[in-house]
């Protein structure tokens, strides 16, 4: 292998890269669209959920309760009715997304020590926020009814006997995410979608334009042996895709401050790591492509059920178990895991080893596969 040789083809493919705006824009600008776009809009985060209130009780701690439902964020009080039936063409609308129902005897119920009763009618269509909001609906009303249960002496926790029952106070303390932001989650694993999309992308089209434009056929007659040609093909795109990763990760630390507890030096290397599984997969997906648009194909293809299947939105355990191995057997699904732990947690190389483990050793054989595909396409 000829050093000097790849080293020419290197220069060559870096200034027809830079040179093309349009490739600029895929490389440079593309990248940063998708972070701003996908660190916006991918958001499980719930709140001012839209509520009508029924209040028939009226009394100062029915009232207290709606405006412990109003000031905690999560629910937004859209219209206060008499019946609930007032409320359910809003629903339909799409105007409201929950109807809390306080019956006529909550208040007294509640100062005789009975067990108040409360109605929750919750639009399901978009079940997270159907269960977000019964899930914080559940906790504001807990709060509340603990708050105001110390001033009523008939509200205690008497057994039959006369005993007081143990009061238990849970203390919780999250751990990496205190404030359980879902943007700390997503934005993270957007980087590694991205590096992975702008490396197959880049590496595909680059090849299948040589056989488009007819220049692949001059590659060929010139003295480049075609371990050589990948070399100097995908090398460019592999500093591209290192110097993508830096904008990228300059912008989700800075703009949407995201917080990095790891190490820099153990996320440039499994990048590099991950860079040659991505690289080697486009150079696959050239081979089997004969124009730019079977390409494109190619990396959809690959793509999307990368975004479904890897992690990405969807715990892997709840894949069922025939899916699971497309999981499994994806680099990403490793690269993903790597990047979160790093990012979130400040894992070390001592916790994160077999997903390196895997990276390494899948990268090779990926590249062997695709060499030997290339070998045969030219052939």
């Amino acid at each position: 292998m000829s050093l000097h040789r790849i080293k020419a083809l290197l220069r060559k493919e870096i200034k027809q890269a830079l040179r093309d705006k349009r490739m600029r824009m895929i490389i440079f600008i593309s990248p940063l669209i998708q972070l701003f776009l996908f660190g916006y809009a991918v958001n499980t985060d719930v709140r001012e959920i839209r509520t009508v209130v029924c209040d028939r009780s009226n009394t100062s701690i029915s009232r207290g309760l709606t405006d412990a439902f109003q000031s905690s964020g999560y629910f937004r009080i859209v219209k206060r009715a008499r019946d609930p039936r007032e409320a359910e063409p809003l629903i339909d609308r799409g105007k409201a997304q929950v109807i809390l129902v306080i019956p006529e005897d909550f208040s007294r119920n509640l100062r005789r020590g009975r067990t108040p009763s409360l109605q929750m009618i919750v639009e399901g269509t978009d079940s997270i926020v159907a269960s977000n909001a019964v899930s914080y609906g559940n906790m504001i009303i807990a709060a509340h009814l603990q708050k105001i249960a110390q001033p009523l002496p008939t509200i205690n926790t008497v057994t039959q006997t006369g005993r007081r029952l143990p009061q238990v106070k849970p203390v919780v303390r999250v751990w990496f995410n205190p404030d359980l932001k879902s943007r700390n989650f997503f934005v993270p694993a957007v980087i590694a979608l991205l590096l992975t999309l702008v490396s197959l992308i880049l590496t595909s089209f680059s090849i299948v334009r040589e056989w488009e434009m007819g220049t692949m056929e001059q590659l060929i007659v010139t003295p480049l042996r075609p371990t050589e040609l990948i070399a100097g093909k995908t090398l460019p795109f592999f500093l591209l895709g290192l110097i993508d990763l830096i904008l990228i990760f300059l912008v989700g630390t800075l703009w949407f401050q995201i917080p990095f507890r790891g190490n820099i030096v153990l996320l440039a290397f499994s990048a590099v790591l991950y860079l040659i599984n991505a690289l080697s997969i486009g150079i696959f997906i050239s081979t089997l492509s004969r124009t730019q648009q079977q390409a494109l194909m190619g990396v959809i293809f690959f793509f999307m059920p990368s975004i479904l299947f890897t992690g990405f939105v969807f715990p892997i355990y709840n894949i069922p178990l025939v899916m699971r191995w497309i999981a499994y057997i994806n680099p990403l699904t490793y690269f993903l895991v790597i990047v979160r732990a790093i990012f979130l947690k400040g894992v070390g190389i001592t916790i994160l080893w077999p997903q390196l483990l895997f990276l390494a050793v899948t990268g090779p054989i990926l590249l062997g596969i695709s060499i030997k595909r290339f070998h045969q396409k030219l052939d």
